[in-house]
């Protein structure tokens, strides 16, 4: 992600972190990129240019050179095809009188200074007289369809108020002041709404964004994987599910990864992010989300999904319960820091409520959960709301929490009641100082072997040999590393 876009952001949240890594990227390529790549035949490519109309008022056919260049984007992708390349001059701003719909494998992009990408100067909006009349910007419908470098404001539909992402690219764009009106459950993406096959969003800042139902930012229904890396997904709204994010896919590995879900607001169900089916959030900081009148104010969770490598700190459940995550059947939570998180209701910083007939239990593992806050009955760190055994039992393993698991309701191996001791909490410094009882204090997994922790160190090194409880590894000073 471009460090100096995201620089305001790191200095607002007070967090002392590295810039976000690309590594995230690289997979999703190699992973979906070249996949598509090799699906799609060989074959000549040709470039096209589009400008404003004051900078050319008599358009040339076939618009191949920026002498010739457009000034009708919408006609411009409907003569393209596979491979070809649309170059779309900065510095301006397009209203878009339609929705552009993209089925073959071309690409879609801004032209700045020297050819770079520049999302800041190239705006395309919806119909020019937003909000009384709009539209849908894009709907990619091709695996080898990629969007890169605009600003899309002003769309509206039903689903997707920018994009409609059946499957194809998204990246380096800034998706700002866009509504989806949909009123079904799980349906919304006031930025981007995604189902149908699978695709990728990355470097991409999701803003303002609102949705009547689900997913302020981000909807998912269906479909996928989808993978959603080194975004950020800041100040949208849902008006009932997911302010920030909503992932419901059909398909398993749906992986939202390096992004920042900060300030979004729900009015029922997961302020920041709400997670269905299978859909995971690893290496992610989640960060003054709020949710109305339900459960989690920054993340709620279910149906076998999975928060791994996170920060959630500083969400609030303004009249609800459990200000920082609510999860229930079998999701889990991995290597996880909760902390700063307030409800007005019971457990600040988790609630559970466990299986439904045969659909497992919720369990948290390797995870901080400490300095929270309740107004309600219950534990301010976590509440579990059950009323007998076979409803719930939540599995506690090498946490880190106050005070002590003594419940029925769950089951508790290694949980440590004392203070973690962070760097320091006041400042939004959540790292671990050097005599942490959180240090070598967790239990080792598979999925760590070259992994990275929160803030991009390697979750087992070759000294320690253990992993640490909570979202940081504990890295001594004068620690020396090896290079092949």
């Amino acid at each position: 992600m471009n460090k100096h876009r995201t620089r305001p952001v790191r200095q607002a949240a007070g967090l002392d972190q590295r810039p976000m890594k690309a590594q995230c990227v690289k997979r999703m390529l190699i992973g979906l990129g070249l996949a598509m790549a090799l699906a799609v035949p060989w074959a000549s490519a040709t470039n096209y240019y589009v400008v404003t109309s004051s900078q050319q008022p008599a358009p040339t056919p076939p618009w191949t050179n920026w002498g010739w260049a457009h000034t009708n984007l919408i006609e411009v992708v409907a003569a393209a095809r596979d491979n070809d390349t649309l170059y779309v001059t900065n510095n301006a701003t397009y209203n878009l009188t339609n929705q552009i719909i993209v089925s073959y494998a071309i690409t879609v992009r801004s032209w700045g200074p020297g050819g770079i990408l520049d999302p800041t100067n190239t705006i395309l909006s919806g119909n020019g007289n937003y909000p009384n009349a709009t539209n849908r910007h894009f709907t990619l419908n091709n695996y080898g369809a990629t969007l890169a470098g605009f600003t899309l404001k002003n769309g509206c539909e039903s689903n997707g108020g920018a994009i409609w992402l059946k499957s194809g690219m998204v990246t380096n764009c800034t998706i700002v002041s866009n509504v989806a009106y949909n009123l079904s459950t799980y349906y919304g993406g006031g930025g981007v709404y995604m189902n149908t096959s699978s695709g990728g969003v990355w470097n991409c800042v999701f803003s303002g964004n609102t949705s009547s139902n689900s997913g302020g930012g981000i909807c998912i229904k269906g479909g996928g994987p989808f993978r959603i890396a080194d975004c950020i997904i800041y100040g949208n709204s849902g008006l009932a599910l997911g302010g920030g994010i909503i992932a419901n896919p059909a398909a398993a590995g749906t992986i939202f990864n390096n992004c920042w879900v900060i300030s979004n607001y729900a009015k029922t169900y997961g302020g920041g992010i709400y997670l269905l089916s299978s859909a995971q959030c690893h290496n992610s900081l989640i960060m003054g989300n709020t949710c109305g009148i339900n459960e989690g104010g920054g993340v709620r969770m279910g149906d076998s999904s999975l928060l791994r490598n996170c920060l959630v700190v500083g969400n609030i459940a303004t009249n609800s319960s459990d200000g920082g995550v609510y999860l229930n059947w079998n999701a889990s939570i991995k290597n996880c820091t909760i902390a700063s998180n307030v409800a007005y209701g019971s457990g600040g910083g988790l609630g559970f409520l466990g299986a439904y007939g045969n659909n497992g239990h919720p369990s948290v593992e390797n995870t901080i959960i400490w300095g929270n806050s309740s107004a309600g009955t219950g534990v301010s760190n976590y509440y579990i709301y059950a009323t007998n055994t076979a409803e719930s039992c939540v599995a506690f393993t090498n946490c880190s929490t106050s005070p002590n698991i003594v419940s029925i309701y769950a089951s508790d191996i290694n949980t440590i009641s004392n203070n973690p001791r962070y760097v320091n909490d006041a400042t939004g410094d959540f790292r671990l100082q050097s005599d942490s009882p959180c240090i070598d204090a967790g239990v080792n997994r598979g999925w760590m072997e070259g992994a990275l922790d929160f803030y991009g160190n390697r979750r087992i090194d070759n000294f320690r040999k253990t992993v640490d409880i909570g979202a940081y590894e504990f890295l001594a000073k004068g620690t020396v590393f090896g290079f092949q």
